[in-house]
Order: structure tokens, then C-alpha cells, then sequence
């Protein structure tokens, strides 16, 4: 449906909100592309660490999805994401 032609309607942003955490990301850039907008509460700030490497875990995670590496695997040069990959199973 998003790929319809809207007959002049500007193209818009997918949001993706409520529950999110970095094991989220690869199969939300799988279902609905690289043009998304995700908003992590939660899944932020509730890092083991904190809100920063809460942060750093998110953005590794969308590192990983966009060279089409499995999360476990980037988690293992990437102590930020491998801390929330356990944090959220």
C-alpha cells in the first residue's frame, strides 16, 4: 500500500513506536525499508548502561542491518548492543 501511487501526495515517513528495543531493528528495516522513522523509549533507556549506550546499542544495531549482518554477530565488536541483545531476548 505504501508503494501505491498517491496520485501527487507527498511521500510520507513509516513510524514505528511502542516497545522497541535494537533486536527490533533488522526486521523493521526488512518489513518497511530504510525510510522509517523508529522511536525507542524504553528500549533507550533502558539499557543496562544507560541512555547513552542505549543510544550507541540502537545505532549498532542499525549499522548492522544496513551491511545485512546478524545482530549476534555485530554484537561481538559492539559491547553497547550485545548488552541489550541480552537485556531484551
Amino acid at each position: 500500500m505504501l508503494s501505491d501511487d498517491w496520485s501527487g501526495i507527498k511521500p510520507v515517513f513509516a513510524v514505528c513506536s511502542g516497545g522497541l528495543h535494537p533486536g527490533h531493528v533488522p526486521k523493521l528495516v526488512e518489513l518497511l525499508g530504510n525510510d522509517i522513522i523508529c522511536q525507542f523509549g524504553g528500549g533507550c533507556h533502558g539499557h543496562p548502561n544507560g541512555t547513552r549506550d542505549g543510544a550507541k546499542a540502537i545505532r549498532q544495531a542499525v549499522d548492522a542491518a544496513m551491511q545485512g549482518i546478524d545482530l549476534k554477530e555485530y554484537s561481538k565488536n559492539n559491547h553497547e548492543l550485545g548488552l541489550a541483545l541480552k537485556e531484551w531476548r
